[in-house]
């Protein structure tokens, strides 16, 4: 089956802004499933010499309208850490559910929205949720624009109970302003 308009413009504004990723898996189980994305593909850039984090990035998530949005998204997740191959694949593996929450729960994914039970996050012992971030810098890259709608880019950042039960997002910020919040904790 070929890519939809959407997924192929996500994937070549990933290439544009990443070049060719390094590895990537599909997660199919080889059923239409209607309202939910039919294969959700995780591409990973690995550490450089310019930049010591591994970037995990979802496509096929936006190729459905989440209930309650006008937007589509899919998620990010840069990691500060030495990975082997199998730590790339738990990795993956979580994005790639965590692609599916919208659709399993029947509403929207947005930034600054927190997650509370993600399940277990790769490498985040102490961090039990999930916030979903915009850009990380002024004018950083947070939107894909396609020729049917915007695609939001969701940085996942695992956050512990205590920095969610700070509800607001700037108290939120502030608090992650004081870790590295791509190293594992």
């Amino acid at each position: 089956m070929s890519a939809s308009q959407i997924l192929t413009e996500v994937y070549q504004a990933h290439v544009e802004h990443f070049g060719e990723p390094d590895e990537s898996w599909v997660f199919d189980d080889g059923k239409e499933r209607g309202a939910y994305p039919d294969r959700v593909e995780v591409m990973l850039w690995r550490p450089t010499f310019d930049c010591d984090i591994a970037t995990f990035a979802t496509i096929g998530m936006a190729d459905r309208p989440m209930i309650g949005a006008t937007h589509r998204a899919e998620l990010h997740f840069a990691l500060r850490a030495s990975l082997e191959r199998h730590d790339e694949l738990t990795v993956a593996r979580f994005l790639a559910n965590l692609a599916m929450y919208p659709f399993q729960i029947g509403s929207f994914l947005d930034w600054w929205h927190t997650i509370s039970e993600p399940g277990a996050i790769p490498f985040y012992s102490r961090a039990r949720c999930i916030l979903l971030h915009p850009e990380f810098v002024r004018d950083g890259w947070s939107r894909i624009e396609t020729t049917e709608c915007e695609v939001r880019i969701l940085n996942v950042v695992p956050i512990t109970e205590a920095e969610k039960a700070l509800k607001e997002r700037s108290r939120i910020a502030d608090a992650l302003s004081e870790v590295d919040m791509f190293s594992p904790r």
